[in-house]
C-alpha cells in the first residue's frame, strides 16, 4: 500500500511538469527585437520548469522570442544544444551547465560569433554575466533552521538521528550540502546524520523519504538541497505512515509553491529557503539578457537573495509569491 501512494503522491507531483519536460517553444511575440536560447541541465526539476515557462511567457511581453531545451542531465546533449543554438543565430543563450568545464568551447564559440552568454547556478568560464546562488550560505540558513527546530523539540534527548538529500554531482551544490551539515551541528549538537543520498527531482525525494525511514525508524529531520526533494520527501514521509506532524520536520531549499502550500497545511515541511522562486528568476534571467543586448553595463556575477520561509511568513509569501 506504501508504494501505491508513493506512485499516486509522485504522479501527481510530476504530472504538471511532463509538457514542459522535453522543451518547447513560444510563438514570436509581434513586436519581438531578440531571439533567446535556453538550456536547461534537468527540467524535471520542478523549479527549473516553472522557471523556464515564465521566461517565454515574461520574454514575450518584453519583445523577446525563448525557445527552451533540456538537457536531461547529459552534457554531450546540452553541447549540441547549444552548438544549435548558434546555427540558429540567437541574440543570446542562457545556460543551466550540467557540466561546465564541458561547455569551455562551446560558450566560447557563442561569444566569438556574437552571442550574448548568461550562466544560471553553475559557474561558466566563458560568459556575459551570471545569475548565482551563494551556496553555503543558502545551505547554511536551511540546516540552522533544521537545528533549531530539533533542539526546540528534542533538545534534551541524547541522540536525534537526520538524514540529508544531497546532490554531489554540482560542486555548487556540495558547498550547499556543506552548509547544511555544519549549521545543524553547530544548532543542534545532539543531532546524528544517519543517511544520505542524491535528490533533484520530487519523485527521488519520495524513494529516499521512504528508505531513510524504513532504515531509521527513529528518524526525526530530514533535510535537503532543493525543492524537488523536499517536495517528494514531504509526500514520502507520509506514505511512511507518520501521522504526527509536529514530531517530525523537513526542511527544503527553493520554496516552490507545493513547498509553501505543504508548510501551510502543517505537513512535515516547516521551512524552505527562498532564493526569489522560479518565476522570479525566469523574469531575473530575461531582464539580464535584455540589458546586455542593449548595450547597458550589466554586473557580470549576481546574486540571489536568501530568505527562510516558515509558519511565519509563509502566507504573506505565497500571496505575493503564487497568488496573482
Amino acid at each position: 500500500m506504501k508504494k501505491l501512494i508513493s506512485i499516486a503522491a509522485t504522479g501527481a507531483l510530476l504530472l504538471g511538469l511532463a509538457a514542459c519536460s522535453t522543451g518547447g517553444t513560444t510563438s514570436a511575440p509581434a513586436a519581438t527585437e531578440h531571439t533567446v536560447g535556453v538550456t536547461f541541465s534537468d527540467l524535471s526539476n520542478p523549479v527549473w520548469a516553472e522557471l523556464v515557462q515564465e521566461a517565454q511567457r515574461y520574454g514575450a511581453e518584453e519583445g523577446v522570442a525563448v525557445n527552451y531545451v533540456d538537457a536531461k542531465s547529459d552534457a554531450a546533449t546540452q553541447v549540441t544544444q547549444i552548438e544549435n543554438f548558434i546555427q540558429q543565430g540567437v541574440d543570446a543563450i542562457i545556460i543551466c551547465a550540467v557540466d561546465s568545464k564541458s561547455l569551455e568551447a562551446a560558450t566560447k564559440k557563442a561569444q566569438d560569433a556574437g552571442i550574448k552568454v548568461v550562466g544560471y547556478t553553475q559557474v561558466l568560464d566563458n560568459y556575459d554575466a551570471q545569475y548565482l546562488v551563494d551556496a553555503y550560505e543558502t545551505g547554511y540558513a536551511n540546516g540552522e533552521a533544521a537545528g533549531k527546530w530539533i533542539t526546540e523539540n528534542y533538545g534534551d534527548e541524547k541522540v536525534v538521528e537526520w538524514a540529508l538529500m544531497d546532490l554531489p554531482t554540482f560542486p555548487e551544490i556540495i558547498d550547499r550540502a556543506n552548509g547544511i551539515k555544519e549549521a545543524v551541528a553547530a544548532t543542534a549538537p545532539n543531532a546524528k546524520l544517519v543517511a544520505t543520498n542524491s535528490a533533484l527531482t520530487a519523485e527521488e525525494g519520495v524513494t529516499n523519504a521512504e528508505n531513510f525511514l524504513q532504515a531509521n525508524p527513529d528518524l526525526k529531520m530530514i533535510a535537503t538541497i532543493g525543492g524537488g526533494g523536499a517536495q517528494g520527501g514531504n509526500e514520502g514521509v507520509k506514505a511512511s505512515g507518520i501521522t504526527d506532524f509536529d514530531s517530525f520536520g523537513l526542511f527544503g531549499i527553493d520554496a516552490t509553491e507545493i513547498e509553501i502550500q505543504n508548510i501551510l497545511k502543517g505537513d512535515p515541511q516547516k521551512s524552505s529557503i527562498s532564493l526569489g522562486g522560479g518565476k522570479a528568476h525566469g523574469r531575473t534571467l530575461i531582464d539580464i539578457t535584455s540589458d546586455l543586448l542593449a548595450g547597458e553595463n550589466v554586473e557580470k556575477d549576481q546574486y540571489m537573495p536568501v530568505t527562510v520561509i516558515d509558519k511565519s511568513n509563509a502566507q504573506e509569501y505565497f500571496e505575493e509569491t503564487f497568488a496573482n
